[in-house]
């Protein structure tokens, strides 16, 4: 089963809707960035992430699966996930995680990519983008793997 067909089961992993710059979604979906570093992440465990690149791009451009998350301060993030090809300097990080005594270093996998950049208002009824994350329902999840060709039509 692949990580996508187990974010449609009721008790596997959840996907959510990821906000990224769009320079840090060029990274992720060039394969040159393997982490992604957040001041928050999800209390349930997250198996894909649904990247959408903000302003000006405003599209879906890619699910990446999660393989796991490092948690600790933020100096210690950086540290453990340098290697794996953090997008930024280490001043930014820093900056980012400015008064955080906790930092999340999400570890990113395997990327698909869409035909094209889809528009968010064609797959999601009101569409606003989140602040930073949301979970995904399994039907909006459905409509994005219709999309990607990785769920086929009913005929």
């Amino acid at each position: 089963m692949t990580t996508f067909q187990e974010c449609l089961q009721p008790e596997g992993p959840r996907a959510i809707l990821l906000s990224v710059k769009p320079r840090f979604a060029e990274l992720i979906l060039s394969g040159a960035k393997k982490v992604e570093f957040r001041r928050t992440w999800a209390a349930k465990p997250v198996g894909l992430a649904v990247i959408y690149s903000s302003s000006p791009v405003q599209r879906i451009v890619g699910i990446v699966g999660i393989n796991g998350t490092f948690v600790a301060s933020p100096s210690k993030v950086w540290t453990k996930c340098l290697p794996l090809g953090p997008g930024l300097q280490r001043k930014e990080l820093m900056e980012y995680f400015a008064g955080k005594d906790e930092a999340y270093g999400v570890l990113l996998g395997e990327v698909t990519l869409p035909p094209k950049p889809v528009p968010p208002k064609s797959l999601f009824k009101s569409f606003r983008p989140p602040q930073s994350y949301r979970y995904l329902s399994t039907t909006e999840l459905r409509r994005v793997g219709k999309q990607f060709g990785l769920i086929e039509e009913a005929r």
